[in-house]
C-alpha cells in the first residue's frame, strides 16, 4: 500500500534543495504567509471640499493599510484601485508615488517592511458636479508577492455633520447644587443622521444624576463615563434639544468639568474610554430622547464628518482647597543625611488644570553648600536656575490633586557640617494660563512654607 504525503518533498526536489543550500529554494514562510488590506468601510466628501493642491483646501483623506502576515523580509508589489464609480461622486487626489492612468489609480513599486506598510489618497468633490447622496464603492487590490487581497470602502458626495454648540462656563454654581445645561445638537450635513451617540466623559467634580435606560455607566478611577444612544433620526439642517440632563455639584469642585460629545456611529471604548467599568442603565428607568420619537429602524449607512461635535461643561465653583507641606531631616552619617518632605491636599475641594500645569509642586532650595547626591525619581534639578547662592530642586506632583491626596519625596544630601543650613520647601503653582496662580483656592498659605534645619551630624 502506498500512502500519499502532499505537504512533504519529493526524493529529486529534496536533492535540489539541499545542492542549493536548503532554505534559498523555498522560503519557510512562504505556505504561512497572508496578505490582507484595510480600508475605511464608508467615507464622506464634502460636496465643497476642493482639490488639496488649493490653498485652504477641505478633502477627505482615505488611508489603505497592507499587512504580510509571517513574511519579514520586504515584500514589493502594486496597490490599484479603479475610480470609474466616482463618476458624480468625488475626485481624486494621489499621494505618495502613486499614479492615475485614465480611470485607474496606480501605486506601483510598493514595499513592505516587517510585513507593514500602507498607501492613502485624498478625495474632494467632484469636478464636475454631483447630488448630495451619490454614492460609490471603490474596490482596492493589492497584489504582493503572487498574493492577492482586496477591500471595498463606499464612497459618499455628503453626510451628517452633528455638531453641538459651546455651552457659557456657569460661575454661579455652589456645592450641592444640580446643574441643567441645554445641551443641543444641530446637523450641518448635507444628508441625515438616523441615530444619536452621547458620550460624556468626566467625573471631575460632577455627577451625572439621571439613570436612564438607552445609557450605559462607566467607573473608573479618576472619573466616570456615559454612553447614551438615541435611536432618532435628525434630518439636515435641523436642531434638536437633549432632555434636561443633571449634573450635581460635587464637594470637592473648584474648576469643574464634563466633556460631552455626540456622534452617528457607537463610540468605541478605547482610548480615553479604556480602563472603565460598563452597567447598562436600568431596564425600567425613562429613556433618554432629543424630543423625538425613538425607532429601532435599521441605521443609515451616511457617514458623519465629525466636525464640531463636541462641548465641554465648564463650572466655576466658589470652593477651598488647603494645599500643606512638610519637611523632616534625618542625619545619617558622615556628612550625609535624608531630607524628607510631605505635601498634602487637605481638601474639601480638588484642583485639576486641564493644561497639564501643576496646580503645586513642591520646590526644595537648599544653599550651594549641599549637594543632592540621591533621591525621588520624581524630583530634578532647575537646570535654568541661575542663582550663584542656592540650589533649587523641583518635585513633580500631578495636574489633578485631588482632595486627600498625599505625595511623600527624599532627597539625600551632603553638606558642610560646620556650617548653619537649612533648607527651604515652597509650593509653587502654576495656573493655566502659564503664570504663577498665587493658589486663590488656599484659604491658609502659613502651611505652604517651610523651613528644615539641617544641623549638624
Amino acid at each position: 500500500m502506498r500512502i500519499s504525503r502532499p505537504g512533504s518533498l519529493g526524493l529529486a526536489t529534496t536533492l535540489a534543495a539541499l545542492a542549493l543550500g536548503g532554505a534559498a529554494a523555498i522560503p519557510a514562510h512562504a505556505a504561512d504567509a497572508t496578505l490582507t488590506v484595510e480600508a475605511p468601510a464608508a467615507v464622506a466628501v464634502d460636496p465643497s471640499s476642493t482639490s488639496p493642491n488649493q490653498h485652504g483646501a477641505n478633502y477627505t483623506y482615505v488611508p489603505v493599510n497592507l499587512t504580510f502576515s509571517n513574511h519579514p523580509e520586504p515584500a514589493t508589489g502594486r496597490v490599484t484601485i479603479d475610480l470609474t464609480p466616482l463618476q458624480g461622486v468625488a475626485s481624486v487626489f494621489p499621494l505618495g508615488g502613486c499614479t492615475i492612468v485614465g480611470q485607474v489609480l496606480t501605486c506601483d513599486q510598493q514595499t513592505m517592511y516587517n510585513g507593514q506598510s500602507n498607501i492613502g489618497f485624498d478625495l474632494y468633490a467632484p469636478e464636475g458636479g454631483g447630488q448630495a447622496g451619490n454614492s460609490a464603492v471603490l474596490h482596492t487590490t493589492a497584489v504582493f508577492d503572487g498574493q492577492t487581497a482586496g477591500a471595498d470602502t463606499k464612497v459618499t458626495l455628503g453626510g451628517s455633520n452633528l455638531t453641538m454648540p459651546s455651552i457659557d462656563t456657569n460661575s454661579s454654581l455652589h456645592v450641592g447644587d444640580t446643574w441643567t445645561p441645554d445641551l443641543t445638537v444641530v446637523n450641518k450635513g448635507q444628508l441625515p443622521a438616523s441615530q444619536l451617540y452621547f458620550t460624556f466623559i468626566g467625573g471631575m467634580d460632577l455627577t451625572f444624576l439621571p439613570q436612564f435606560s438607552n445609557c450605559e455607566y462607566g467607573t473608573g478611577a479618576d472619573g466616570d463615563a456615559v454612553i447614551c444612544t438615541v435611536h432618532s433620526e435628525v434630518a439636515a439642517g435641523e436642531t434638536v434639544h437633549l432632555d434636561p440632563i443633571g449634573f450635581k455639584v460635587d464637594p470637592t469642585a473648584y474648576h469643574a468639568y464634563e466633556d460631552v460629545s455626540v456622534s452617528a456611529t457607537a463610540p468605541s471604548k478605547d482610548g480615553w474610554l479604556a480602563g472603565f467599568t460598563w452597567a447598562q442603565g436600568p431596564a425600567a428607568g425613562p429613556a433618554l430622547t432629543v424630543g423625538k420619537p425613538i425607532t429601532q429602524g435599521a441605521p443609515n449607512d451616511v457617514a458623519d464628518f465629525n466636525r464640531g461635535n463636541a462641548t465641554t461643561l465648564n463650572a466655576v465653583v466658589p470652593n477651598t482647597a488647603d494645599f500643606a507641606v512638610k519637611g523632616s531631616w534625618t542625619p545619617s552619617s558622615g556628612t550625609r543625611g535624608e531630607l524628607t518632605v510631605d505635601f498634602a491636599n487637605n481638601g474639601p475641594g480638588s484642583i485639576f488644570w486641564r493644561s497639564g500645569s501643576y496646580p503645586a509642586r513642591v520646590r526644595v532650595t537648599v544653599p550651594k553648600a549641599v549637594r543632592v547626591v540621591g533621591g525621588s525619581p520624581a524630583c530634578s534639578r532647575d537646570v535654568e536656575d541661575s542663582n550663584q547662592v542656592v540650589t533649587v530642586w523641583d518635585c513633580v506632583t500631578f495636574p489633578y490633586i485631588k482632595s486627600g491626596d498625599q505625595y511623600r519625596f527624599n532627597l539625600t544630601l551632603d553638606l558642610d557640617q560646620s556650617a548653619g543650613l537649612s533648607a527651604q520647601i515652597t509650593l509653587p503653582s502654576i495656573g493655566e494660563d502659564g503664570q504663577d496662580s498665587g493658589m486663590p483656592w488656599d484659604p491658609n498659605p502659613a502651611n505652604n512654607t517651610i523651613t528644615v534645619p539641617l544641623g549638624a551630624i
